[in-house]
């Protein structure tokens, strides 16, 4: 589980793993009070993310669109291989070569409870990546999902237990073996930059990626977003049912 506490800095939060790994996020501050402060201002990265984690991928990218990032949401060919699975968390990142399931190896000796697994593979379908065997490994890690640009297998095996799974491609060819790759460094994914401990929502319209330093500004237009759509989408239902009498 990851925990958050204040750092040694004036509008520094940490955010801290279950094994000691940090990571460190600024929070705006505007000089008042923490009793006077909005409530944007007091909360953290780690809270609005949470929050975020209610709503559709759809509503988040919109946010992020808003704000003038239109660089945070994977490629289509990033989808859940069930369409009912979604995933939260921060991201371990993992640079892969294609068909090297070493990197995934890596990936979970590393991962911590409540991370997700973000690899990076190029788009590279014909050697999978993942499978049955990972997903139960990174279950029993308390692994909150994974999302792979390239292919996996054993589909049955992973809707048995749930595990969140998202991926470019499947394929039943076995990956290469080769000792290559490296984890918790910036990658591409999905044509994506992800850096280690962004907050990482997939659901069945695909993947989002927000940086915690935009996670409570994204929160604030997600909001706007959801609230505004919702009574358009109440008044659009009340004229269709009116119709249909």
């Amino acid at each position: 589980m990851c925990t958050v506490r204040r750092g040694d800095d004036a509008g520094e939060v940490l955010l801290v793993g279950g094994n000691g790994k940090v990571w460190r996020y600024e929070v705006a501050n505007s000089g008042s009070t923490s009793s006077e402060q909005p409530e944007a201002m007091q909360m953290t990265p780690d809270a609005a993310a949470r929050e975020m984690a209610g709503f559709s991928t759809a509503a988040i990218s919109d946010a992020l669109f808003r704000m003038g990032h239109k660089d945070r949401t994977m490629k289509p060919r990033i989808k859940p291989v069930d369409p009912g699975m979604r995933l939260f968390g921060p991201a371990l990142t993992v640079h892969a070569y294609p068909g090297g399931t070493y990197a995934s190896s890596l990936a979970l000796k590393a991962v911590e409870e409540g991370e997700v697994i973000v690899m990076g593979v190029g788009g590279f379908v014909d050697n999978i990546m993942w499978g049955e065997i990972f997903s139960h490994m990174a279950a029993v890690a308390g692994c909150a999902g994974a999302v792979i640009d390239g292919s996996v297998r054993d589909i049955d095996g992973v809707l048995e237990i749930g595990f969140p799974l998202f991926a470019a491609g499947i394929s039943p060819q076995a990956g290469t073996g080769d000792q290559l790759g490296e984890i918790d460094i910036p990658i591409s994914c999905g044509g994506v930059v992800v850096n280690p401990g962004d907050f990482v929502y997939g659901d069945r319209l695909g993947v989002v990626v927000v940086p915690p330093e935009m996670a409570v500004e994204t929160l604030e237009w997600s909001r706007q977003i959801v609230e505004k759509e919702s009574r358009l989408l109440a008044d659009l239902k009340a004229q269709l049912e009116e119709r249909r009498q």
